[in-house]
């Protein structure tokens, strides 16, 4: 009998250089010319249902130079990850982690990784709710959850580009203090998207929560679907409190009871 496939899913957060530049003017401009374009200086990444964190920078791989960025390995422990993945999870993922990810892919002349369902937490928030501002910060700020770090500003940046051990160590800290408060929003906001991969088909299991994954957690109740003539089997989990609703619609003698359809 084939082993049970486990779902896998991975958190995860870039820390990229800035753009060096010619410039003309120091307000409102665009470039004259790049002189150094950006690199991922590192990345912290977590998989859900495991406790360590896990942080991978430019100055962990052999043949590291301080002041010389070079993140080819940096993107090929990435690449290994997601291929690892079922699930990958990120907070403004769509527009900015995963096409940068995807770009230094590219220049590094890697094929894409192997298919998975991407999660972006700022997406998900924005469908289901109009909070004040959807940073992670400020989520997590109002919905009481934990903070990001500080980040120590630019100099951060700076020193780790130039190769500074202490600048390295604070980004690294500031970068898993990330998948913390990445991994709570994302346990917050889970149980209130609609559209989250079904956990429960990835792994072959048509009684468990299709958002956590949990079985025996499912609670009846019974609702009636106003956008058809189907009355479904709504459960909650008990795990998560997402809801989920029966893919086969109650037998036709439930209608027959109703007044109105």
């Amino acid at each position: 009998m084939a082993q049970q496939h486990k779902t896998r899913t991975l958190l995860y957060d870039i820390e990229t250089s800035y753009i060096v530049a010619g410039v003309w003017d120091i307000w409102n401009t665009n470039a004259a010319t790049v002189i150094q374009d950006w690199q991922i200086l590192c990345f912290g990444y977590k998989w859900l249902g495991e406790k360590k964190i896990h942080i991978v920078s430019q100055d962990d791989f052999k043949g590291y130079k301080p002041g010389k960025l070079d993140d080819k390995n940096v993107v090929i422990a990435l690449w290994n990850l997601f291929n690892e993945a079922d699930i990958v999870v990120a907070h403004n993922g769509n527009s900015f982690d995963q096409k940068k990810v995807q770009a230094r892919m590219m220049v590094h002349k890697m094929p894409p990784p192997e298919p998975y369902a991407q999660v972006d937490t700022k997406v998900a928030m924005k469908q289901v709710a109009a909070h004040t501002s959807n940073k992670l910060a400020d989520l997590n700020r109002a919905l009481g959850l934990e903070s990001k770090l500080d980040a120590g500003g630019i100099d951060t940046w700076t020193g780790c580009m130039n190769g500074d051990p202490k600048a390295w160590k604070h980004m690294k800290k500031y970068n898993k203090g990330d998948i913390v408060a990445l991994e709570e929003l994302y346990l917050e906001v889970r149980p209130w998207m609609k559209n989250h991969p079904a956990v429960n088909v990835l792994e072959s299991r048509p009684d468990a929560c299709p958002r956590c994954g949990k079985e025996g957690t499912m609670i009846k109740g019974m609702k009636y679907k106003a956008t058809n003539t189907n009355l479904y089997q709504y459960y909650r989990c008990k795990e998560c409190g997402g809801m989920a609703k029966s893919r086969i619609p109650e037998p036709k003698q439930a209608l027959e009871k109703m007044r109105y359809v």
